[in-house]
């Protein structure tokens, strides 16, 4: 009995339940008090029979403890009861001074004394004493209780678990009828038979409270659960027959005699969606033939869970109403996002977005009706046309989305522009009818969401273009406007317009920037809708105030372009289309590439424009003129990249025509390779002092130094290139070195004496810079072509660049971005300049308390304050973690008190702007006044770093400066 109760034991360790815990406990109890039970029948000595009878008895006493303590945990509601408790606790300790006595019997006999018997059975018995009689007592009242405990929690079960609870005190009375009996007939029955029933009521015990409770359970549930589920369910065995299917599967799907599984496939028709019986699928799946809804069909193979071997199939219909939109059929949004992953897998990934021109005309003047007539026509022309593994989804508003991994954007693009063919054509509406759309591809699902945005925008800036579409009237509206307070702005926005889209695809832009530029070359100037006309229209040149007044239309047309949805893309390029590349321009004094491009490439296209247009106070300049002054100002007032650009735009081909992206692509193409003049490239290195080191074999074709002249004459860059050539041309390397990538053409000074003309790109890297030249001289054509090349190779490195230079949390340049920048900064002025270290105090602290995420915003807001409280012209970049870096030029006249209060100033701007709520936090600052000729930055960075631990140490939220 002993080890079918061990068997027990180790079965119900699969259960991790409290109940189950209690539950081995008491399993232990009664295995000690079977071993105990033979011990004493088995025993011979007098002294050891009273010893083994003692542990015996306690034994019993504990068992029956352990036991209580489980049947109240199974009866939660007789153990919430206080009465029951307080009774319970009573018996521990009756019981535990009851197994003290037991204990102590050897030596007193006040419980039992014993004597030797002639039974070839058992060698000693005992007599009892009164309180031996307390012992059965207090056993006797602990198996009561806890048999009016299980009464109790019966009384409160439904009649379905009654029967558990009735099990379970059978039990229990069997086996105290059994002790009792051999207690009354002591004399005949020798043995004691209720201890062998002890493990047989743990088996019963066991089964009903974990095992056939469970099962009973779920053989009574299984059929009415599936008989009332809302859902359809089909159940086939693995001989394919028909084995179940609820009511709700004869009531919602119109399938009539389907007993097998092939009539069922045959009736639902999944075709090629449900190809592998053996593979579980879930579907998304309409029939108007079988159901009026959409369903979303989960397929199930059931397996024997150790064979494998398929014992059925199980089919489950969910109505999908909630995923589809009504009037297209379609996909809803949020349901598309939900399930995307289920949707798509990664690879090749198609996108497109489509919506419907003068939808809103169409409702005003047929009603709602007849535009959701037009909406499912459109897009039951794309369901039409489009692949089969196609993806639908219905965006916001008339907006619709296709997807599909089968076609390439080329191939989407036909499709899309036969549907919107086949639209037009249709004469069942009061007008023709067209949609705009836009394409993407994506390579990941991740990416996914991120590329529909991005189209999203580009499909709603072409629409603000297109006269058909009913955003163009908020444009027109707004057009009309400018063109009442300008009279000339009419023919400028057209030729600005014209420019501006020629030299997009020159500089490489992309489709969403060249949409964003074609509307930024329609309202850079809507601000002056705010300026008065006498200004605008005056003859003579402008006052000074006249000046400030006509310069206050960039945040004019910005506040407009904010209050406009449709123009908010373009809001900040209008903003800073008057900004200089050297910083000197308005409104907020930006330089560099922290302008915005769009706002760079207008600025270049409006001024030359402006220039060779007539003036009511001038005339017009020749071309040549106007080239010239923006040769002249790039650098200071233009990018320069985009003035060459601009300039090998008007005079290297003044009828360059805008070129599809089909045509782009061609231009790679390698048949063309026979219409141009072979160019020849050449590769070295240049080392220290500028010596020539490693030079490949076209070397000597190209300059006529051979290796062998090169290393007899320790041959230097200076020797490639003319006297009268040099000082210009070291002045281009010296500018374009600041970016780490040298781009110039020039003439190279031949060893005979003669010149070539070249492209030259120099990559510097740990002293030494790797050139690779190409010769121009015998090709126009070939110039032309590497020149275009050349410009998207540098437009994307200009990207990459700006990227790179900018910490992604807060915007802020980073640390070598602004090392860089500062160095350049210090190296061509002579005056003087502060370098602040600023760090947040205890940002550990507003970490650990407030979360990362408030953290970062405190960083971002640091980062937006000093942009927006420096002065003009100055640097502030992350360094790392919460130490952010600022260069601020100052006058050579300031005193020490003057840089005293202006520090103190941008410390208060800078701790009321991180102010937020009960956060506020502080900051500490390092400071180094450079002398003016100080051009080592790593030398004043340790300094403004001590001084700034010189502050923490000192009590923080202060500055400290060193000169």
């Amino acid at each position: 009995m002993s080890l079918s109760t061990i068997l027990l034991f180790k079965i119900s360790l699969k259960n991790k339940s409290f109940e189950a815990k209690t539950f081995r406990y008491a399993l232990l109890s009664t295995v000690l008090v079977n071993i105990l039970y033979l011990s004493t029948i088995i025993v011979e000595d007098l002294r050891a029979a009273t010893w083994v009878y003692s542990i015996y008895f306690s034994a019993i006493d504990i068992m029956i403890m352990l036991l209580m303590n489980y049947f109240f945990a199974q009866a939660k509601r007789a153990n919430r009861n206080k009465i029951f408790r307080v009774i319970r606790t009573l018996l521990y300790y009756a019981i535990a001074i009851d197994v003290l006595l037991l204990m102590s019997n050897p030596f007193t006999g006040i419980e039992v004394s014993f004597y030797e018997v002639t039974s070839p059975l058992v060698a000693w018995d005992f007599s009892s004493y009164p309180l031996y009689k307390v012992h059965l007592s207090i056993c006797y009242i602990s198996i009561a209780l806890s048999f009016i405990a299980l009464l109790y929690e019966s009384s409160q079960q439904p009649k379905l678990y009654k029967v558990f609870y009735e099990r379970m005190m059978g039990s229990i009375l069997a086996v105290v009828l059994l002790n009792a009996a051999y207690l009354l007939m002591k004399d005949i029955l020798i043995i004691d038979i209720s201890v062998a029933f002890y493990s047989i009521l743990g088996y019963l015990v066991y089964w009903n409270s974990f095992e056939a409770r469970d099962k009973y359970l779920l053989g009574r549930l299984q059929t009415s659960v599936f008989e009332e589920i809302l859902q359809p369910v089909f159940l086939f065995s693995d001989d394919n027959k028909l084995v179940f299917s609820n009511k709700n599967a004869k009531s919602l799907l119109r399938i009539d005699n389907c007993e097998t599984l092939n009539s069922f496939l045959e009736c639902c028709d999944f075709g090629d969606n449900l190809s592998d019986l053996n593979q579980d699928k879930r579907l998304y799946w309409t029939n108007s033939k079988v159901s009026d809804f959409s369903y979303i069909c989960d397929f199930k193979v059931l397996t024997d869970k150790k064979s494998r071997d398929i014992i059925g199939r199980f089919f489950i219909f969910t109505e999908n109403t909630l995923g589809v939109d009504l009037v297209t059929n379609y996909h809803t949004q949020a349901y598309f996002y939900h399930h995307i992953n289920e949707l798509l897998s990664d690879g090749n990934i198609c996108i497109a977005v489509s919506d419907l021109n003068r939808l809103t005309l169409l409702n005003n003047t047929v009603g709602r009706e007849g535009g959701d007539k037009a909406l499912h026509k459109h897009a039951q022309l794309l369901r039409e046309i489009m692949p089969r593994d196609a993806i639908f989804v219905r965006l916001q508003d008339a907006v619709l989305c296709c997807i599909s991994r089968m076609v390439n954007q080329e191939q989407m693009k036909a499709l899309l522009i036969k549907a919107n063919e086949e639209l037009i054509s249709d004469n069942s509406f009061p007008f023709h009818l067209s949609f705009n759309f836009a394409l993407t591809q994506a390579d990941k699902v991740c990416d996914v969401s991120k590329a529909i945005n991005k189209i999203l925008s580009i499909l709603k800036t072409r629409k603000l273009l297109d006269s058909d579409s009913d955003h163009s009237s908020v444009i027109d509206s707004l057009h009309q406007m400018l063109l009442e307070c300008d009279t000339e702005t009419e023919l400028h926005v057209r030729r600005t317009r014209e420019l501006g889209e020629k030299l997009s695809y020159i500089l490489g832009l992309t489709d969403y920037e060249r949409d964003q530029l074609s509307l930024l070359c329609l309202f850079h100037d809507i601000g002056k809708v705010g300026v008065p006309r006498d200004i605008l229209i005056k003859p003579a040149k402008l006052t000074d105030s006249e000046r400030e007044i006509m310069r206050t239309h960039a945040v004019k047309g910005y506040r407009i372009a904010k209050a406009t949805p449709e123009l908010n893309i373009i809001a900040p390029a209008i903003l800073h289309h008057h900004e200089n590349w050297d910083g000197s321009g308005y409104p907020d004094g930006l330089k560099y590439e922290d302008i915005p491009l769009l706002s760079r490439v207008i600025s270049v296209v409006d001024s030359y424009d402006a220039m060779v247009s007539d003036r009511p106070y001038r005339k017009a300049m020749s071309q040549e003129k106007a080239l010239n002054e923006l040769k002249t100002h790039a650098g200071t007032q233009f990018d320069p990249y985009i003035v060459d650009c601009f300039l090998s735009l008007i005079t290297g081909n003044k009828d360059i025509s805008v070129k599809t992206e089909s045509e782009e692509q061609l231009f790679d193409n390698h048949e063309l390779t026979n219409l141009v003049t072979p160019v020849l490239f050449s590769r070295y290195e240049i080392g220290q002092d500028n010596i020539i080191l490693n030079v490949d074999k076209q070397f000597e074709h190209m300059t006529g130094y051979s290796q062998y002249d090169v290393e007899r004459l320790k041959l230097t860059q200076n020797d490639l290139i003319f006297e009268e050539d040099r000082e210009a041309y070291w002045n281009l390397v010296n500018q374009e070195s600041i970016k780490g990538i040298v781009y110039i053409e020039h003439r190279i000074k031949r060893f005979d004496g003669t010149g070539r003309y070249v492209y030259c790109t120099g990559v510097i890297e740990n002293g030494h810079t790797t050139v690779i030249v190409s010769d121009i001289t015998d090709s126009v054509s070939v110039q032309l072509q590497v020149g275009l090349a050349r410009n998207r190779v540098m437009m994307s490195l200009h990207r990459l660049e700006e990227s790179n230079q900018k910490d992604p949390l807060t915007g802020a340049l980073n640390r070598s971005a602004f090392k860089r920048h500062a160095e350049h900064l210090l190296s061509l002025s002579d005056s003087r300049y502060l370098l602040l270290m600023i760090d947040i105090d205890n940002f550990k602290r507003l970490n650990d308390t407030y979360g990362h995420p408030r953290g970062d915003k405190a960083l971002q807001t640091l980062a937006l304050i000093l942009k927006e409280h420096l002065p003009a012209g100055s640097l502030s970049g992350r360094m790392g973690g919460d130490e952010f870096c600022c260069l601020i030029k100052i006058d050579n006249n300031d005193s020490l008190d003057d840089i005293n209060k202006k520090l103190e100033e941008l410390k208060q701007n800078i701790v009321s702007g991180l102010a937020n709520g009960v956060v506020k936090p502080t900051v500490s600052m390092g400071v180094v006044c450079t002398q003016r000729d100080a051009t080592e930055f790593d030398i004043i960075y340790e300094k403004a770093d001590e001084e700034l631990y010189k502050a923490k140490r000192e009590g923080k939220n202060c500055f400290k400066i060193s000169e």
